[in-house]
């Protein structure tokens, strides 16, 4: 770690004690007094030169030392956060335990408090807002929002060495999500080395608060639900109408764009906790749901793109999964999650998928985490009313309007449309859209009426240009319609958009594997 002399330990104790005020020359050399007899203002000025080059810090474009000319110094990095930062944010650094008990090593322990911010912030998206509040106020003082998560940090010295316990935490319960603890060697190390130091740390503390967020059986929903909900905050849908083209592709492009930045971060997550227990068998089934997440939430986007990489990611969310299903049939969630995925691939699982979701959901004891899943797969297996015993009751254990809530929803929606039951479909519909008017906007053209569209399903077609709608139809194809078991089911889920897009930009529109799987849907429209 960096090493500082005994007048730069002063200095900097000075200034920071003095955060955001101005600290005059007279007033650094007095701090200093006791060191030599030839103290002047040079000397301050040599001495915070060489504080500047150890932080890597610019008089130009200050971060830590801002200077006044012919006044002084003003220590920036803690410019306190106002009660809005504090309700807006998405992290807070903070409370920052144990400084004072540092002595003449407090500035260092004040070094690493703000490297670690701005770890943090490093490590998060750029939309998600973080703040350093070494006194951060309780959770109770939030009447609304606030903070999903704080790092709490608590200093102490073992020998004459500073040690830091980081500790990540749900910040409205206090629960403990994670905890990693750094030693400050007194050895001299560039500051790059420093940034090294707590990038690691930052990484693997969030890394494990998220798998414990993802993981833990009290969480709010089915497994993909929770590892989204724990790289997000809890509901990102805007809810609201809009009759406006430009205004509906605008949607979508936030809605994708914001759907790849939490893959993304998940994905680095992901990476990160397989590359150091690469033989775990629940990471094994969390990356093979990652995996089949992606065709979900941005398969349209893909599919738009020409992006098309099923082949290599079913064979390798196969893999995971068989890998993993030894160890995990005891499990009853892993387990259903493992038929899911097995289902998934379509590789003749199906059975196997059954027989093995049933089990495991006959000694589950997370019943909100995974009713719905075996919902889905009774409706692929067409025991409609079997799937809604279980989506119903999912329903009641969640929040409205929550993730978990809009997922079992859709689910349902699914299972009604390819039931053929459209008198409930349209109640379900309505229910969801009152919840959601925006999430209505991209799912009408699939649920609407193939015969009588919807003005709602018509406009959000309209939006689109062949591309897209060509996309959107391969979309919901792969991950819905062809995952029925009975013909007439699959063609009852596709039949809206296929007919709507035919009837728009003609046959010729439509993918040839789409028409391949339903060639009396082609027939009928041509």
């Amino acid at each position: 770690m960096l090493h500082f002399t005994r007048s730069e330990t002063r200095a900097l104790a000075t200034l920071t004690q003095a955060s955001n005020r101005l600290v005059t020359r007279e007033r650094l050399l007095d701090a200093l007094s006791g060191e030599g007899s030839d103290k002047n203002d040079r000397t301050v000025d040599f001495l915070i030169n060489r504080l500047r080059r150890k932080l890597s810090d610019s008089a130009r474009n200050p971060r830590y030392i801002a200077t006044r000319y012919g006044e002084g110094y003003i220590w920036i990095a803690d410019i306190a956060p106002s009660a809005a930062d504090f309700k807006e944010a998405h992290t807070i650094v903070g409370p920052v335990n144990g400084l004072h008990l540092l002595g003449d090593k407090r500035s260092q322990g004040e070094l690493l408090a703000r490297d670690i911010l701005r770890a943090v912030r490093s490590e998060l998206s750029p939309e998600y807002s973080v703040v350093y509040a070494a006194d951060c106020p309780p959770a109770h003082s939030f009447v609304a929002g606030g903070p999903k998560q704080s790092v709490e940090l608590t200093f102490f010295l073992d020998g004459d060495v500073v040690n830091c316990i980081a500790a990540a935490k749900e910040f409205r319960s206090g629960f403990i999500l994670a905890m990693q603890r750094v030693t400050l060697t007194d050895t001299d190390k560039p500051i790059s080395e420093i940034h090294s130091v707590t990038e690691r740390l930052v990484s693997s503390l969030l890394n494990e608060a998220w798998r414990t967020l993802a993981t833990r059986p009290e969480a709010d929903g089915p497994l993909p639900v929770a590892m989204a909900a724990a790289t997000t905050r809890e509901n990102t849908d805007p809810s609201r109408h809009t009759d406006s083209d430009r205004e509906l592709l605008n949607m979508i492009e936030q809605s994708q764009r914001r759907n790849l930045d939490v893959w993304s971060q998940t994905d680095r997550r992901i990476t990160d906790l397989r590359n150091a227990e690469p033989d775990n068998p629940q990471l094994k089934i969390i990356h093979g749901i990652h995996i089949h997440t992606k065709y979900v939430t941005l398969g349209m986007k893909l599919f738009a793109d020409g992006i098309d990489n099923r082949v290599r990611d079913e064979a390798t969310i196969e893999t995971l999964t068989l890998e993993a299903l030894p160890y995990v049939q005891a499990d009853p969630e892993y387990a259903i999650m493992a038929a899911k995925l097995l289902h998934f691939v379509d590789h003749g699982y199906a059975d196997l998928a059954s027989v093995l979701a049933e089990e495991a959901y006959r000694s589950s004891v997370s019943v909100a985490r995974s009713l719905v899943v075996i919902g889905q797969l009774r409706a692929f297996a067409g025991d409609t009313d079997g799937a809604l015993q279980c989506i119903e009751p999912s329903l009641n254990l969640v929040k409205p309007g929550s993730q978990a809530y809009l997922y079992a929803m859709i689910i349902k929606c699914q299972a009604l449309l390819a039931a053929g039951r459209c008198e409930e479909l349209l109640s379900a519909k309505k229910e969801l859209y009152g919840v959601s008017p925006a999430l209505g906007l991209f799912l009408e053209p699939l649920f609407t009426d193939p015969d009588k569209p919807s003005f709602r399903a018509k406009a959000a077609l309209l939006a689109l240009n062949r591309t897209r709608a060509t996309a959107l139809l391969l979309h919901k194809h792969y991950v819905s319609s062809r995952l029925f078991a009975a013909q007439e089911h699959r063609e009852n889920s596709i039949r809206a958009p296929l007919t709507l897009i035919a009837r728009r930009f003609g046959t010729e529109a439509l993918p040839g594997e789409v028409v391949n799987a339903y060639p009396g849907l082609v027939r009928d429209i041509g």
